[in-house]
């Protein structure tokens, strides 16, 4: 029983893997004016959800830090537009 319940849960990891594979080929063959618009619509979709939340008197959403690798990376992006 076991097995089987391994067997189930690798094939929806391999379903979910593929999933994702081609949501990525999909967004990668969009136009830069495509994936401007599909990020512009999910600020505001995150902007509605909080001013619903703020609406149902729930506290604002507080944000997770950014990751080292993010601020890394942004150190690098700015130092090249300095030089």
């Amino acid at each position: 029983m076991a097995h089987e319940a391994n067997l189930v849960m690798d094939k929806q990891a391999a379903a979910h893997a593929a999933a994702q594979d081609a949501d990525i080929a999909r967004l990668r063959g969009l136009s830069m004016r495509q994936r401007g618009d599909l990020i512009e619509s999910a600020c505001e979709a995150a902007a509605e959800i909080c001013r619903s939340r703020l609406a149902a008197g729930l506290p604002p959403i507080q944000p997770a830090p950014w990751p080292a690798s993010t601020w890394e990376f942004l150190r690098r992006a700015a130092a090249r537009v300095r030089s």
